[in-house]
């Protein structure tokens, strides 16, 4: 009687680790992941524009609003991108 009962409290405890592991990992998973970025490399997309600002006779510097405030770019560092005025 007392084997079976030390079987069962070392499957009851085996369960809860699994399922803590199990939790931990998809909370990991979740707060890690990223952001879907904004841009899609195939497809143009429109923005709004919110500022032009000369600095000088051949350059603009232009800022577009994203979609919402916490969206991501997903431009990478050093990168360009191709603007479509229509």
């Amino acid at each position: 009687m007392d084997a079976l009962q030390s079987r069962r409290i070392e499957a009851i405890s085996i369960a809860v680790a699994v399922v803590a592991i199990g939790a931990g990992t998809a909370y990991y998973l979740y707060i890690t992941r990223k952001p879907k970025p904004c841009l899609d490399p195939d497809n143009f997309k429109e923005f709004k524009l919110v500022k032009r600002t000369q600095l000088s006779h051949n350059v603009a510097k232009f800022r577009f609003e994203l979609p919402t405030p916490d969206s991501v770019l997903g431009l990478p560092i050093g990168q360009h991108m191709s603007c479509r005025c229509v």
